[in-house]
């Protein structure tokens, strides 16, 4: 990597630090507010996060250089900033106390997290397409087409090729730039469901959703506690249309609750599906697996990553890398709280045939760590150039 590169990286990590950080120079997000946000959680710190912690602390996955490479790593992180967003000013915040002080028991606190959860996770999408944009166009084109491979992309040769790479590379780049304004479309329509009544218990799971409401949001309730906390955004492209999948899963200190935020204009088949996951307490189990492989936004108890034997984390690591084993939808073919899974079977006998037991000791080969980044590094090079292809 030349001078000029890790300067410009060095930049981007500086911005990226200010969106994902604690950082008062950004505004509330309420609509008409003008005060600073602070710095405050998507999921209650107080009865969730500091349920599963050991010393006010958390695992979790985070990005580390190493020479010119970065790499996913387990590591801590404080009670204090899992989960946590530059959001709301202090008073806007305080919207949000029931979610603090009690569980959620009902259709309009469910809804509630959900507007939080979902905000948190589109403001800082959309702050990173914003800083996306600004480094597209930073770029030096002519340069980069200079660059570039000609004997994978032997259009460029030609003056007409370059004129079309540069032409859909405007498109690439106002396509980010809409994405950034189009985040922020769903959490300002739950806000305005906001004032629905209090209503049933959420024991068991249900689907949640209204007329005006663009997304189904099924939620499973569990009597026991997972020791895991989840806050993500899964964006993703199915049959040529892209799609955000949200989903937040709060561990309570005797249970837990797991929330979806799906499109309704999803493929019926994958709509089936998972709407199957929230059908059972195994099977959510099983869903829960699967996004903290499909999303970095996972905080775990740290004991309970320390149990996991060190070939099947290495395997859990490399596949959230990624991303090229597994699909959210799909049920990890590794299981990985083996030890939660063992001690239900036991107070429920009756779960023990869907707990997958007897994939405890199973790790999946997978082509080595060198062969997998290269092929990732190709795939994001790739990207202004794949719509001549197409």
């Amino acid at each position: 990597m030349n001078k000029e590169n890790i300067e410009r990286d060095n930049k981007h990590e500086r911005a990226l630090k200010s969106i994902l950080r604690r950082d008062g120079k950004w505004d509330c997000l309420y609509p008409g507010c003008i005060q600073k946000s602070i710095f405050s959680h998507a999921i209650s710190k107080s009865i969730s996060l500091a349920t599963i912690a050991e010393n006010g602390h958390l695992t979790t996955v985070e990005s580390r250089r190493n020479g010119n490479e970065k790499k996913l790593q387990f590591g801590s992180i404080s009670v204090q900033d899992a989960t946590a967003f530059n959001g709301f000013c202090e008073t806007h915040d305080a919207l949000f106390a029931s979610l603090d002080n009690e569980e959620i028991t009902s259709a309009k606190s469910l809804l509630l997290q959900v507007y939080r959860s979902v905000i948190s996770e589109c403001v800082n999408e959309s702050r990173l397409s914003k800083l996306s944009t600004a480094g597209f166009m930073s770029l030096d084109i002519e340069k980069t087409i200079e660059q570039a491979d000609t004997v994978e992309y032997p259009f460029l040769l030609e003056d007409e090729g370059k004129e079309l790479f540069k032409s859909m590379f405007a498109k690439m780049v106002a396509a980010e730039s809409q994405r950034s304004a189009e985040l922020m479309i769903l959490p300002n329509q739950i806000l305005e469901r906001l004032d629905i009544p209090g209503g049933n218990s959420l024991e068991g799971g249900s689907v949640f959703t209204t007329e005006q409401l663009s997304h189904y949001i099924p939620y499973r309730k569990l009597s026991f506690q997972m020791p895991v906390a989840v806050n993500c955004i899964i964006p993703t492209v199915i049959g040529g249309e892209n799609r955000d999948f949200y989903f937040v899963v709060i561990p309570y200190e005797k249970s837990t609750l797991i929330v979806g935020v799906v499109p309704k204009s999803s493929d019926q088949t994958l709509l089936d599906t998972l709407m199957q996951s929230f059908s059972s307490d195994a099977a959510a189990i099983d869903l829960v697996e699967s996004l903290i492989v499909s999303s970095n936004e996972w905080y775990m108890t740290p004991s309970v990553l320390e149990e996991i034997p060190y070939n099947k984390r290495e395997v859990f690591l490399q596949d959230s890398t990624f991303g090229d084993a597994h699909r959210f939808y799909e049920r990890y073919e590794m299981t990985i709280f083996d030890n939660l899974r063992k001690a239900l079977a036991q107070q429920k006998p009756e779960l023990k045939p869907e707990l997958r037991l007897e994939d405890s000791d199973v790790i999946p080969q997978r082509e080595s760590f060198d062969v997998r980044h290269q092929r990732m590094i190709a795939a994001i090079c790739a990207q202004p150039f794949k719509y001549l292809k197409d």
